[in-house]
């Protein structure tokens, strides 16, 4: 399958404290990830104008008119006309053996489970032809149709981290 990588890097980190895409190796380590796993085309959708600088490679700013990222996916996935992997800028865990795995078992999309069975959104493989849910209030709306996948020993990189306790949990800070 053709995928196009977007990792996810626009948001303020309020809950962390500091910018999530650039901590462990940010977003430099996720392209790299990607890249060794096989996905060829790397996007860093940024957020707004200021941040797009802060980022090497391909650099997407959120269009003024598009708000939420309910609205931003569809927007990406149009701009590209591919199958889409979303990456969300604190996947601190995530590893490329874990990456080439989800590529190639989710071949029809899908949404991994995490260590607690949770739906993990920001992760989610889009095929090019599914057809998101227009009238979505969220992200779990817009990709409700896609179904749930246990990706069974890589569940804890499909970990995405908020504050500095879930950092602590997964004992990546003292």
């Amino acid at each position: 399958m053709d995928v196009v990588g977007f990792i996810l890097a626009g948001g303020a980190s309020q809950r962390m404290g500091e910018d999530k895409a650039a901590m462990f190796g940010g977003v430099t380590r996720l392209q790299r990830v990607l890249h060794e796993a096989g996905v060829q085309r790397c996007v860093v959708l940024c957020g707004t104008s200021e941040r797009a600088a802060l980022f090497e490679g391909e650099v997407m700013v959120d269009p003024e008119d598009v708000k939420g990222l309910h609205r931003l996916i569809p927007w990406a996935r149009q701009s590209v006309n591919a199958s889409m992997l979303l990456i969300p800028c604190d996947a601190f865990l995530l590893e490329t053996d874990a990456v080439r795995w989800w590529v190639n078992e989710a071949c029809l999309g899908g949404v991994p489970l995490d260590e607690q069975g949770k739906r993990q959104l920001l992760f989610a493989l889009i095929p090019e032809q599914h057809v998101f849910n227009t009238q979505a209030a969220s992200v779990g709306e817009l990709l409700s149709g896609l179904p749930s996948i246990d990706v069974g020993e890589h569940r804890a990189a499909f970990t995405n981290f908020n504050t500095r306790d879930d950092l602590r949990e997964h004992q990546l800070e003292p």
